[in-house]
């Protein structure tokens, strides 16, 4: 029979910990001596084909724009993608720094001269990831902001919180975390940190057919 029966077809959470579709972090972004509020806001997470993508969104970083979201996708490091950048301006030195600045990693840091490496992300009671900002919300035309610049892009550790380290089939979603990240790009300050929590809420956007 080539009709599908939708009554057995299952989509399980592909989220895990704090990190599942409609999932929110708040926090703040340091730059020099500013600090700017800044809230992510999780669209979809596939921790198997180790993408997330998302919205950024930043507050009073420029007289113009005193408001910016931006759309941004994410390459979770595991199978698919390793820590070695190669692309965005970022040489293997600029990731092993902006790498070992994250405590999780640091166990870790042979790993960058294994290219080869398969890192298992979905074991780990952390996640690292690359985010690249896309384009502005909602004007998607706009690439050029006075005193604001996406051209670059993220390196980020998420802890998913304490029971996500039980394994990848115990799915806590909305589980205790936090996510820390630092922005890269050669002709902009060194290190601008991203600071963020989980913001818990009551229910889950997952959802699972039956």
């Amino acid at each position: 029979d080539p009709l599908v029966d939708l009554s057995r077809l299952r989509s399980p959470p592909k989220g895990r910990g704090c990190l599942y579709p409609g999932a929110e972090f708040n926090g703040t972004q340091k730059s020099g001596r500013n600090s700017y509020d800044v809230t992510v806001r999780i669209v979809n997470v596939d921790l198997e084909a180790s993408h997330l993508c998302g919205y950024l969104n930043i507050r009073g970083l420029t007289e113009d724009w005193p408001e910016l979201t931006t759309y941004f996708d994410a390459e979770i490091i595991g199978d698919r993608y390793g820590f070695v950048t190669g692309k965005w301006g970022a040489t293997e030195a600029d990731d092993l720094k902006h790498w070992a600045r994250f405590p999780p990693f640091r166990p870790l840091r042979s790993a960058l001269s294994k290219p080869g490496l398969r890192f298992n992300h979905l074991n780990k009671p952390y996640v690292f990831m690359r985010w690249k900002e896309k384009f502005l919300v909602p004007d998607h035309r706009v690439r050029d902001i006075n005193g604001a610049s996406f051209a670059g892009f993220y390196y980020v550790c998420v802890e998913l919180g304490e029971s996500a380290g039980l394994g990848p089939d115990y799915d806590d979603l909305g589980a205790a975390g936090k996510m820390s990240g630092f922005y890269f790009h050669e002709n902009s300050e060194p290190y601008q940190q991203l600071s963020l929590h989980h913001t818990a809420e009551a229910t889950s956007s997952s959802f699972e057919l039956r």
